[in-house]
């Protein structure tokens, strides 16, 4: 059996921790002014932006659970909805300068979860005796 690759296992438990603690630091900084302020300045009014911050880190959440269960179809939930946040907010967030970081981070976990090792550990397995009866 494959073992796990250790960027997986760290991409994911990244993903669930990072996650949580940023469920956590907003529900802590919901009566903060100065981010209520940097809410304000953004097109969508600040209760719709916690509604979209707590969808997120869900998919995510759950997306790197799934992922640690080598359930594959995971990295394309991952994938697809980092693309959909990235391009949501950089048609929402006033300073476009404030994606890059979190682009950058996407970028390089997506990196790892499809490197060749990760692929091969998400394959679809074969059993040790399934050989094939058809003549060469």
């Amino acid at each position: 059996m494959l073992k796990r690759p250790v960027s997986v296992a760290i991409s994911c438990w990244f993903l669930v921790i990072g996650s949580l603690s940023a469920l956590v630091s907003a529900y802590l900084g919901r009566n903060d002014p100065a981010m209520q302020a940097w809410m304000a300045d953004g097109v969508i009014p600040a209760g719709v932006q916690y509604a979209i911050l707590i969808f997120s880190q869900g998919i995510t959440v759950v997306a790197a659970l799934a992922m640690l269960q080598r359930q594959r179809g995971a990295r394309t939930v991952y994938l697809v909805w980092g693309v959909i946040d990235i391009a949501f907010c950089l048609a929402t967030v006033p300073l476009k300068m404030h994606v890059l970081p979190g682009a950058l981070l996407f970028a390089a976990i997506c990196a790892l979860l499809y490197s060749p090792k990760s692929n091969a550990w998400f394959s679809p397995r074969k059993a040790a005796n399934d050989a094939c009866m058809t003549p060469a």
